[in-house]
């Protein structure tokens, strides 16, 4: 008995991964320049990093094609005082910044049904 693989392809065609777009900030920051800094008034090039306002449980894939992310330096993006990963407070400040920008071009229920409100 002989086995028929006619209708077998070899090699197996590849598939072609998609392509992401992804958004650019909603803040309309430079790459190097870290947005806290820049609203302290350091306007310096820096080593930036780049941080997604929303995080975990699938936030961040909302926040990348959101444009909810900004470029911060290893300072004001680390586990430090001063760091967004590392205080409460800074973390919050830039959510309710992020959400302030948001709204002026959609509505609070759009941006509650994603997110908490930060801003009452």
């Amino acid at each position: 008995m002989s086995i028929d693989y006619s209708d077998m392809a070899f090699p197996k065609p590849r598939k072609k991964k998609k392509k992401r777009v992804h958004k650019n900030s909603i803040l309309h920051t430079r790459k190097g320049i870290c947005f806290l800094c820049a609203a302290e008034g350091d306007q310096s090039l820096k080593t930036t990093q780049e941080h997604h306002v929303m995080y975990g449980s699938g936030e961040r894939t909302i926040s990348e094609a959101k444009g909810l992310k900004v470029d911060l330096c290893l300072k004001h993006h680390g586990t430090g005082r001063e760091g967004v990963h590392g205080s409460r407070a800074a973390r919050e400040n830039l959510c309710r910044i992020f959400q302030g920008k948001y709204e002026e071009a959609h509505s609070r229920e759009e941006w509650m049904s994603k997110f908490k409100n930060y801003l009452d």
